[in-house]
């Protein structure tokens, strides 16, 4: 495989209405290194944003594809995991754009109901495995628990503190190497 492949980051959000949980996305971005960080990002994700149709007010889901020229300015961003190297970028967006997104009156009730940002980005990650079109992707199970734990940690040093010292910039941890990029 060719040097310098994209890399796939699974991003973790802050969600500050629901603290201990986060918004899960997909970041598909150039190789970073400690001497040069990547800061254009292609965002993968569902949201589901507050509507009022009619006086009725829904909650739908929806797939969104994002360019970002700069993931320092995103709200909310807390940490990016480095969790596969991209093989084939055509085929990985053809494949996100369709894992399904279920809303509250889908006919698969057992989906519906237990679908969020994480099943999503889950559901993502086995079709994008299944298909071959990354490499080095480890298990669901192993990926958040060591990206939650990446962000505890930055927590418990005070990372987003009023009073932190330290490195400004999103925090980057490569699981492919078991490195932090971004302090």
């Amino acid at each position: 495989m060719p040097r310098h492949k994209p890399r796939l980051q699974l991003a973790l959000y802050a969600r500050p209405r629901h603290p201990g949980t986060y918004h899960y996305a997909l970041f598909v971005s150039p190789k970073s290194t400690k001497q040069q960080h990547a800061n254009s990002a292609t965002k993968h994700h569902v949201k589901n944003t507050l509507q009022n149709v009619s006086g009725e007010l829904t909650q739908p889901w929806r797939y969104e594809r994002l360019a970002i020229s700069d993931v320092q300015l995103e709200q909310r961003l807390l940490v990016r995991i480095v969790i596969a190297k991209v093989t084939s970028l055509d085929a990985l967006e053809r494949i996100l754009e369709a894992v399904p997104v279920y809303q509250t009156d889908d006919p698969n009730q057992a989906k519906a109901q237990l679908f969020t940002c994480l099943t999503w980005v889950r559901a993502a990650l086995e079709d994008l495995g299944r298909q071959g079109v990354v490499a080095e992707l480890g298990e669901w199970e192993v990926i958040q628990k060591k990206a939650v734990e990446y962000v505890e940690r930055k927590r418990e040093v005070g990372r987003w503190s009023a009073g932190w010292k330290g490195e400004v910039a999103v925090p980057i941890f490569d699981l492919l190497n078991g490195r932090e990029i971004v302090e």
